[in-house]
């Protein structure tokens, strides 16, 4: 039995990832049909400012249209018996229900489709729907070469999809807009699944009869108890406080935000000016508590050389009762560490080193964006595209599997085909209030989300104790822990709710210093921060990495970022 959310959850990942890399859709004048809707929609119509009575999301076009499309084919995909990138179930529905025929102009394996896609774009011939990254999207905006869907999307775009694509706060829509048009549709995808928490075994706090945290102080006594006091009760001292910390560092980022730093994030500062968070003061007593933590060893000390997957081991291995991570951590390290060892972990919201509550950070949920190429005769078609698959996902008959899972064992990807495909930035935090709802109700409260009722039938499986197997109770706690009452996605609603899941403010292309410079700036900074940990340099190495940022391209990013911000408002 498969989980259900996860795997959807997976799915839209790998689906985001695969249109990522894949370019939508393009007519020559000579091939375009000249088709009219039964509606008789058109160009013209979409781009006089007033909605036509006769525009209809979802209406088909009495006379076929056809519109190419050039694809990446990542080494996993897999097809269903005689379908294929260019006859499967979204393509065929897409003309049996819309009376759009895609057609594959090219598709080739991902590892030759940037190198395509380059010489697509500096051709000036691009398909008439193109799916493009926020690099290619600026290259075509400068190039004058795709469309103005501001009045298209108005027109079109049906009451759901204006719904599900402004879920994100309408930070997508405003990416997607320049100089007051609308000239991409945003590939909205989940808010939240990168918000910061702090796991905790609740088996080792009880043994060592240790309160749950209030203060960071309360965190740095749980770490130096888990290090010292051996929870693990084999009488030897192997265990640390603090775990799960890779040599990227990326598994620090909670421990950081509760010292109100952001790295890796563009912020706000006072004077309402975009300043990059790797250079912010916070981070410079953030890193003297992880080098006192790592002198005392509460940390692993080989953090610098252990990737993600190693790092975990300690976790695995019940050497540590501590880490930062997502909500997704319940899934991965946590579901297999509790089936092996029944270890009972809970996600606290990241608490701050002083008075002021503590906020997490995330980039836009935005995967990639959908264009359509300037001049084309029907850039409505985008729209009814995208209308079409959040009606496969959030309409009434919503959900049907053979839009999401092939094979026997469910093992296909089908969503990975849908050329334009989006997923509400929501969908999961409304997983988990409405199971909240059913739970407050005493009972199962109707969700248009399929996925609440299956959340809260494992969330009363784990309550009642009774399980089939190690794999169904494992399937429950993890549930349980992930949609319950208490779990992580009650601390990604609650950051939502209020207000503090932060948004990266920079939402535009590489600038041309960053493709210069990045790389050597992030590995300074990840060599500086590494040194100061493991005490090889004390804390005022930070000042001297933080003059050295701006002195070898900080600065000029950062005035690079904010004539983009500038232009933007």
């Amino acid at each position: 039995m498969h989980h259900t959310s996860l795997k959807r959850y997976l799915i839209f990942a790998a689906a985001v990832m695969l249109l990522f890399m894949t370019a939508c859709s393009s007519t020559t004048n000579n091939g375009n049909t000249g088709g009219k809707e039964n509606t008789t929609d058109s160009q013209e119509a979409g781009n006089t400012g007033e909605k036509p009575a006769e525009a209809d999301p979802l209406g088909k076009y009495e006379t076929p249209i056809e519109v190419t499309t050039v694809r990446s084919l990542p080494p996993s995909i897999k097809f269903e018996k005689g379908d294929s990138i260019d006859n499967n179930i979204w393509y065929r529905s897409y003309e049996e229900e819309l009376g759009i025929k895609l057609i594959n102009k090219w598709s080739v394996p991902q590892t030759q489709f940037q190198q395509k896609m380059n010489v697509t774009i500096a051709s000036g011939d691009i398909p008439d729907i193109l799916t493009v990254t926020a690099n290619e999207l600026k290259r075509l905006v400068d190039a004058d070469m795709v469309e103005d869907m501001t009045d298209v999307f108005e027109q079109y775009a049906s009451d759901k999809t204006k719904q599900v694509i402004n879920n994100d706060g309408g930070n997508g829509m405003k990416a997607s807009t320049f100089e007051g048009k609308l000239l991409a549709l945003p590939g909205v995808t989940f808010t939240g699944t990168g918000a910061q928490m702090l796991w905790i075994r609740q088996d080792w706090l009880k043994k060592l009869n240790l309160p749950e945290p209030k203060t960071m102080e309360d965190v740095y006594k749980i770490a130096e108890a888990f290090a010292n006091q051996d929870p693990d009760g084999n009488n030897q001292k192997d265990t640390i406080g603090l775990g799960g910390i890779n040599k990227d560092m990326n598994s620090l980022m909670g421990f950081f935000e509760s010292f109100h730093a952001y790295p890796g994030r563009w912020v706000k500062d006072e004077s309402g000016q975009l300043v990059s968070g790797d250079i912010q003061p916070g981070l410079k007593p953030a890193l003297q508590k992880l080098q006192d933590m790592y002198k005392a060893g509460l940390i692993d000390s080989e953090f610098a050389v252990k990737d993600q997957a190693k790092a975990y081991e300690l976790i695995a291995g019940n050497k540590t009762g501590m880490f930062y991570s997502g909500e997704g951590a319940v899934w991965w390290p946590l579901t297999d560490h509790y089936k092996k060892d029944k270890s009972d972990w809970k996600p606290y919201p990241l608490i701050s080193f002083d008075d002021q509550p503590a906020s997490t950070s995330g980039g836009i949920p935005v995967g990639n964006y959908y264009v359509v190429r300037k001049g084309f005769e029907h850039p409505e078609a985008l729209v009814k595209l995208l209308n079409f698959a959040v009606e496969k996902q959030y309409g009434p008959e919503g959900r049907l599997d053979a839009y999401w899972y092939g094979g026997e064992n469910k093992e296909i990807n089908v969503s990975a085909f849908a050329a334009v495909i989006i997923s509400d930035p929501l969908e999961l935090i409304n997983i988990h209030r409405g199971v909240q709802e059913s739970v407050d109700a005493g009972k199962y409260v109707d969700n248009p989300i399929a996925d609440v009722k299956h959340h809260y039938d494992l969330y009363q499986m784990w309550l009642s104790g009774k399980f089939a197997d190690s794999n169904e109770e494992g399937q429950a706690w993890s549930s349980y822990k992930w949609a319950g009452p208490g779990g992580g996605m009650n601390v990604v609603s609650d950051y939502v709710k209020d207000n503090r899941y932060l948004v990266d403010e920079y939402t535009g292309p590489s600038t041309p210093t960053m493709t210069a410079k990045k790389s050597t700036l992030d590995k300074m900074k990840l060599e500086s921060f590494t040194k100061i940990i493991m005490g090889q340099s004390d804390i005022s190495e930070f000042d001297k990495f933080v003059a050295d940022w701006k002195k070898f391209g900080g600065d000029a990013i950062t005035a690079e970022v904010n004539e983009w911000y500038k232009a933007k408002q």
